[in-house]
């Protein structure tokens, strides 16, 4: 597997970093080493592959997401395939429970819109509304940063 499209970089303390592409909800975003975060569920192979083959052709799109105990929460396959070729990344933080959903269903909705997305009116539509409205406090300082 070539995953040429990871963006990268050394970091003091840190090791190598991969940096997702977007980096949408700044007050959650934390640097941290892939030795300290806990998987607590599994893998399903068919997905991985899938997983693989997208981060192959676009990198590592999106943050994965941990709750306060380093928990990942989102993103167990990426995480599989990212820590094989670094040791750190930039994760969401999630506070509480409505938070990890809010900031999980929000990396698969960027997953599906890449890389159409230019503004956040996706998460006032559809059924990612409800996830949105219990976390408006998030929006208040987002950004779209791209390599």
């Amino acid at each position: 597997m070539t995953l040429d499209k990871l963006h990268k970089n050394s970091v003091a303390g840190y090791g190598t970093v991969i940096w997702p592409w977007y980096r949408i909800i700044k007050q959650r975003l934390k640097l941290i080493k892939f030795d300290d975060v806990k998987i607590i569920h599994g893998a399903h192979p068919d997905f991985k592959q899938t997983v693989k083959n997208d981060m192959e052709k676009n990198g590592l799109l999106c943050p994965l997401v941990v709750d306060k105990d380093m928990n990942l929460r989102n993103g167990n396959h990426r995480f599989k395939i990212i820590k094989k070729h670094g040791d750190a990344s930039i994760f969401y933080v999630a506070e509480n429970d409505a938070e990890v959903n809010f900031l999980s269903r929000l990396n698969v909705k960027v997953w599906e819109l890449h890389p159409n997305v230019n503004d956040l009116g996706f998460c006032f539509e559809g059924k990612m509304k409800k996830y949105t409205d219990k976390c408006l406090h998030l929006l208040t300082n987002v950004e779209r940063v791209a390599r």
